[in-house]
This record gives C-alpha cells, structure tokens and sequence, in this order.
C-alpha cells in the first residue's frame, strides 16, 4: 500500500469513528477528539469536530502532524486537546490511538469525581477507571496529569488498552490502534451505564415486578 493510500485509509477509519461516536451517544457536540499515530504520523480530528460538524468530518479537515508536532496538513490551529494526545505519544512509543470522549454515564462518575469499578466480566481486565489530578481543559497541565496517571499504567498497557477520567470533564482512553480505542470506550460506557441502573434496582429481587 502506497504513503497515500495509508493515509487516506487512516482517515477514513478516524472519519467512521468518530460517526459512530456521536451516534451511538458515546461523545457529544461540545467535544471529544481523535488521533491515530501510525509511522512517522500523527492524524488528528479538527477543532469543533462536534459542534460545528457534528462529527460528519470531510477528509480534508483530519489534521497530519510529524512526530516533532510540526503540522503537514489540515486546518489550523489544531485542536485545543491535541496537546494531551500529543503527550501521550510522546511518552507511549506503543501507543497507536487516544480517543477523548464525553460518554454519557461515563461522564456522571467523572463529574462526581468517582472511580468507576469493573462490574462488567468485559470490562475486568481494566480494572477501576480512576481520575486524574484536577486541571483545566486545553492546557498543558491537563496534558501531564493525562500522562502521569497512564505513566502508573504502563505494565497494564502492554496487555490491554488504558483510560483515565478527566474530573468534571470526560475520559481519555489509550490504545494500541483506533479500533482497540473505541471498543474500549464503549465497553467502558455500557459498564457505566450498569453500575447507575443498579442502584435503582429494589434491595430485594422480590421487590422486582
């Protein structure tokens, strides 16, 4: 497969994504984003993928960055977040793709400032989903709690991928390739979903109708 014909199967896979994100309620209109390195290349989804585009993305707003950060293509400037995608590349050589997410359910334990236990026999081999340190959306501290809390992660990184919550603000999962990336994140939103419908079910399964 040519350079070309890589990249552009790379954007298309970021593009599908990013749909189903915001279809299947896994992100919503006022965030989330989306990188995939691969090689010497880092792909990035543009500011306002979700407000202005609804994540309905054309290929020529994926944003191509080298591995020094040095924009190749797409619009500037980039994403208020890639600085926190960025990071994590440059700290997991491993790392193929970080997806940033405002999942719904996910997002009650990170605004309560909750870790999220595995309830789910798919999801025991994240363990708790814990929280980082507070810090400000789209600013470089945000980015080095990111990767502090993934740096404590790195055994458990090699056998599957890694998420974090953002307190008061979303999740960033960590991945060896896109499609790891997003079945993790909705694995992990389901799991979410389960933990709050149980605490509305009765003390007693007699209770139940």
């Amino acid at each position: 497969m040519s350079d070309s014909s890589a990249a552009e199967s790379i954007i298309n896979e970021i593009i599908e994504i990013g749909r189903l994100m915001y279809d299947r309620f896994l992100t919503d209109a006022a965030g989330g984003n989306i990188s995939v390195k691969s090689w010497d290349r880092i792909y990035l989804t543009p500011r306002y993928a979700g407000a202005r585009y609804h994540w309905r993305l054309p290929a020529d707003l994926i944003n191509i960055l080298d591995l020094q950060h040095n924009v190749l293509a797409g619009p500037t400037p980039i994403s208020r977040e890639s600085e926190m995608h960025l990071a994590l590349f440059d700290a997991f050589p491993e790392a193929g793709s970080v997806i940033h997410a405002h999942a719904p359910n996910l997002m009650v334990f990170a605004s309560a400032g909750r870790p999220m236990p595995p309830v789910m026999e798919y999801t025991q081999k994240f363990g708790t989903i814990g929280l980082t340190a507070p810090a400000a959306s789209h600013t470089p501290q945000l980015a080095r709690e990111v990767v502090a809390y993934m740096s404590a992660k790195r055994e458990a990184f090699a056998r599957s991928a890694q998420a974090v919550l953002l307190p008061g603000h979303g999740v960033v999962v960590m991945a060896h390739d896109l499609l790891e990336a997003y079945d993790t994140l909705e694995r992990l939103e389901r799991n979410a979903r389960c933990l709050l419908l149980q605490a509305n079910l009765p003390s007693s399964p007699a209770a139940l109708p």
